[in-house]
């Protein structure tokens, strides 16, 4: 997870979403997905 967000760190969250779902879409391979992914990516412009 962490190296799949320092990949794409300063990405938009769209694009980090992206990155993470390939990350973990690889990291499955041809595995049967058995429970639900949920993501959340937020941006501070605070």
């Amino acid at each position: 997870m962490i190296e799949a967000l320092n990949t794409c760190a300063g990405a938009s969250p769209e694009e980090i979403l992206k990155c993470v779902t390939d990350a973990v879409d690889a990291f499955v391979g041809e595995a049967a997905q058995f429970d639900d992914i949920t993501m959340l990516c937020l941006e501070y412009k605070g």
